[in-house]
């Protein structure tokens, strides 16, 4: 007993120790590294490791915690489809950017959307895509990228022939083994800044696709995890940003002339 007493003092400092540690141990964020918009600082489209986190969905969430005054890190050089899972099973805490689906609504809690983007097809100038409507697009060979969303277009990951990244869909619809991708208007555009101008390319078109949900953005954690705890201040913060007109400001300095859609 006496011997206890005398390891009682080291015994509050290590409980002390130990929780302050789990107080200020930064919160985990991961981010999908092929739209460059927000993940890329190199002027490539596939990212290096231990590349830093930048873009828009990156400052948004930077300011979201630094209202909150939480740490964190910023991951940005995970394959998408990976950071969803470490997310999904409690290893990293949220993933930003993410759009929704019913089948990621069974495994993550959502923020508030904090941005919405345009929907379009790509395809080239000499083999011209005329879809008015998904019938129509789904007579056409499409490409994608592993781990990306098409639900809102209509489209399931295996009406596409998936490929990991950017550059994969501009090869195969150069070779013609596609006749076509879809994207969002903004994520396209954002690549002017990393020298990949593909809006301006004579070769490439772009048209709406009329029947598509424009998608929002969210931040996405594991469902009833840790993270769904902190979602209300979140989403606080979220509201603040958008309000305040912080958040277009953010959007202007990394996008520019495209508006700025919450």
């Amino acid at each position: 007993m006496h011997q206890l007493n005398r390891l009682m003092p080291f015994l509050m400092l290590w409980f002390i120790a130990v929780a302050n540690a789990e107080t200020v141990a930064p919160i985990q964020i991961c981010g999908d590294p092929n739209p460059t918009e927000w993940t890329e600082t190199t002027g490539q489209l596939t990212p290096k490791p231990g590349t830093e986190a930048v873009g828009f969905s990156a400052d948004m969430t930077r300011a979201v915690f630094a209202l909150l005054d939480k740490p964190i890190i910023l991951i940005g050089n995970l394959p998408w489809k990976r950071c969803l899972n470490q997310v999904q099973n409690g290893q990293i805490d949220f993933a930003m950017g993410a759009y929704f689906n019913d089948e990621r609504a069974k495994v993550f809690d959502y923020s508030i959307h904090y941005n919405t983007l345009t929907p379009q097809i790509f395809y080239l100038a000499a083999s011209p895509v005329a879809a008015s409507q998904l019938s129509e697009l789904k007579r056409y060979h499409g490409c994608g990228i592993y781990g990306s969303s098409y639900a809102h277009y209509g489209l399931k990951s295996e009406d596409l022939d998936l490929g990991a990244g950017y550059d994969s869909l501009l090869r195969k619809m150069a070779a013609r083994r596609c006749d076509y991708f879809v994207e969002e208007l903004e994520i396209i555009s954002s690549f002017r800044q990393y020298r990949k101008d593909i809006l301006s390319d004579g070769e490439i078109r772009h048209v709406a696709a009329p029947w598509a949900v424009g998608p929002s953005r969210y931040l996405v954690t594991q469902k009833s995890g840790k993270g769904s705890k902190l979602l209300p201040q979140i989403n606080q913060a979220l509201e603040t940003l958008i309000k305040s007109g912080k958040a277009e400001e953010i959007w202007k300095a990394h996008i520019g002339e495209i508006p700025y859609k919450p």
